[in-house]
């Protein structure tokens, strides 16, 4: 029997990541040195290089689950509908700015189990720093959010089952247990004889280092028992404390841990989406005549290490940029013209519009609950959006669709729960 995508599930925290349509690391191949010498005209070796890999994830829920998460917000339990973010009241902001560090434990249902959800096998990535999010909305479309994260390493287990588990520092504790026993894994291959057992060890959203922020002791093949995280200084007060391993212990993840459709729909179509435009202080307009919203956030930065270690230590952030795209097919010329007015912030039809724009507007693209319209699900807000005029692209026998290309002057957005 293949391995179905029914039974691979992907958590944030404890709590499986939902609608997921597709998700994965993508090109894992190592780059290879090839090692020759002079006098040999055989190959002397080849030496696997310095990893960066990226994992994919494509889903439909509009929440704010995910972005809680990335800028991480407090998870909740399995087999529970508290995702990370759940106790947030509506209002709360997740900034682009404000990514993190996070684990991605992959647990494989067995599939003959049903709905009862039993691990039987499973895949950790850990340490994992989201690199780009695209949101993509359409008339006739479900509303589809991609996430993108880089790092660099990646392990399998045939009888375990991956977790991560949180702590909060106090100030003066440095020695944290695993919840559940820890599966060993041999560095270096099957000729190693070095083990580790924790891996993805995160304070407060940064990736700590084995043998200098912390050591590890304990965990052992299967079955193993607990392994102990060993800071070198106590993390701080309040500091929320994260590390993934695999555990011989049973693990099950029914079908009940996704949300009510009533809280969280199967997927929102674009009639339940709305975008608005605020300029120079007054109330929101609503834009009109929207075929397409697409919304995209990059991270520019490098991944960090250091001799001694085979894990990626960090990853430097240069720089964030978002920017996005607004079709529109005005249903007039008195329509276009007044998208025109709402971007540039002219109000004088008497005055002529030009291809520079250097006006700022909040552009606000509103999530509504398709159960209950009056209420939104979540809102992406561009405090500092300025648009580009759009050029003409007529086309015979077709309506004319005018892109409006805008840019984030701070170089990032957020995700606001509901209003």
């Amino acid at each position: 029997m293949s391995i179905r995508a029914g039974s691979i599930l992907h958590l944030q925290g404890n709590n499986v990541i939902d609608r997921i349509q597709s998700a994965g690391l993508g090109d894992v191949r190592l780059p290879i040195e090839t090692i020759r010498e002079v006098g040999n005209r055989e190959v002397v070796d080849k030496i696997p290089q310095e990893p960066d890999f990226t994992f994919t994830m494509e889903s439909l829920d509009v929440s704010t689950d995910v972005m809680a998460w990335l800028t991480g917000a407090t998870p909740g339990s399995a087999g529970s509908a508290s995702p990370p973010g759940a106790s947030d009241p509506a209002g709360t902001t997740y900034d682009w700015l404000d990514c993190q560090m996070v684990n991605i434990p992959s647990p494989w249902k067995n599939p003959n189990t049903g709905s009862a959800g039993v691990v039987e096998a499973g895949h950790l990535i850990p340490g994992y720093y989201p690199t780009r999010y695209t949101a993509r909305f359409g008339v006739t479309d479900d509303a589809t959010f991609t996430v993108e994260l880089a790092g660099g390493s990646f392990y399998y287990a045939d009888r375990g089952a991956p977790l991560e588990d949180f702590h909060l520092g106090n100030g003066s504790t440095k020695v944290f247990n695993t919840i559940h026993p820890a599966i060993r894994y041999r560095k270096g291959g099957v000729g190693g004889s070095t083990f580790r057992s924790v891996f993805g060890v995160i304070v407060d959203g940064t990736l700590q280092t084995e043998d200098v922020d912390f050591t590890v002791t304990g965990g052992a093949d299967y079955p193993g028992s607990t392994a102990t995280v060993t800071f070198t200084s106590a993390p701080a007060n309040g500091a929320k404390i994260k590390f993934a391993y695999f555990t011989s212990d049973a693990q099950t993840f029914p079908q009940t841990v996704h949300a009510s459709t009533i809280v969280k729909p199967g997927a929102v179509r674009g009639r339940n989406i709305s975008v608005g435009i605020t300029a120079q202080g007054g109330s929101e307009q609503r834009v009109g005549g929207i075929q397409t919203a697409e919304v995209n956030a990059t991270v520019d930065g490098e991944v960090e290490r250091e001799l001694g270690t085979e894990d990626i230590i960090g990853r430097v952030v240069n720089g964030t940029d978002a920017n996005g795209t607004l079709t529109i097919r005005a249903k007039d010329k008195d329509a276009f013209f007044n998208v025109l007015k709402q971007i540039t912030g002219f109000t004088d039809t008497n005055e002529v519009f030009g291809w520079f724009n250097d006006n700022e507007v909040q552009l606000e693209i509103h999530i509504q609950n398709p159960k209950n319209p009056g209420a939104n699900l979540k809102t992406i807000l561009f405090e500092d959006a300025k648009f580009q005029p759009p050029g003409t692209p007529a086309r015979v026998n077709a309506a004319t669709d005018f892109a409006f290309n805008f840019e984030s002057v701070s170089g990032t957005f957020k995700e606001v729960k509901g209003q």
